[in-house]
């Protein structure tokens, strides 16, 4: 349980993870010198997560935002915490990219996004304002019943982190933790995928990705703190 009072609550739903391995080397100019890449098994990896964001709002406000978007990330461990390391987020709601933009520092972008359920299962697209290029086009289901990941599995490995690490507008790395339930994770059928958005950081995905459905999650998130950084550079 964090200690710190929240600032922002949410919910994701008809979450869809699209894990691919990568070698580290790949995705090691992305990071920071001094920011580790955390590996399974020696093995990196890169991951999209698709989803729909409901109710999106500050602490107190009664109102919210609903709308889609999509990560690509990978996996860092800076001071021995296990955390994600954003490379890009899209998101199909204006305000939500500015907030983000101004008061985390992350790299969202603006883009053409939707979520949509249908009878066979769930549509997402999102296709980046600035550079249509950098998108993803899928068509998903669940594909049997919902559990929490096991510890000590590469399900888990991937999924259950709380934290977001990012450089700060000073130049200084920022720990950004969010709070929410187990992912009641689902296998998944995936009917279509079209994801050009790993190309951006030079990852060319090859073969079928390990995929993950999370129906909803309820979602906390707090503000960035400091945190030091790793003395050795990686």
């Amino acid at each position: 349980m964090n200690p710190r009072p929240w600032v922002l609550q949410m919910a994701w739903q008809d979450l869809l993870f699209l894990h691919w391995p990568v070698p580290a080397a790949v995705l090691r100019p992305y990071l920071p010198t001094r920011v580790p890449l955390d590996t399974w098994n020696g093995q990196a990896w890169l991951s999209v997560v698709a989803f729909q964001v409901a109710g999106f709002r500050p602490r107190g406000f009664p109102l919210g935002l609903d709308f889609a978007q999509m990560n690509v990330r990978t996996y860092v461990k800076p001071g021995g915490v296990p955390g994600i390391w954003t490379l890009s987020l899209d998101a199909g709601h204006w305000l939500a990219v500015l907030g983000a933009r101004a008061g985390y520092a992350l790299p969202y972008f603006l883009a053409e996004a939707a979520l949509r359920r249908t009878p066979e299962g769930v549509t997402f697209h999102s296709s980046r304002m600035s550079d249509p290029s950098v998108g993803c086009d899928v068509h998903y289901r669940p594909a049997g019943p919902a559990r929490a990941a096991a510890l000590g599995t590469l399900d888990y490995w991937l999924t259950e982190r709380r934290s977001l690490f990012t450089v700060g507008w000073t130049g200084q790395l920022w720990r950004e933790d969010v709070q929410h339930e187990r992912w009641p994770l689902q296998p998944t059928t995936i009917m279509h995928e079209t994801c050009t958005a790993p190309l951006q950081v030079g990852v060319v995905p090859v073969g079928h990705p390990l995929a993950h459905y999370a129906r909803q999650v309820h979602v906390k998130a707090f503000l960035p703190r400091l945190v030091a950084w790793p003395e050795q550079a990686y």
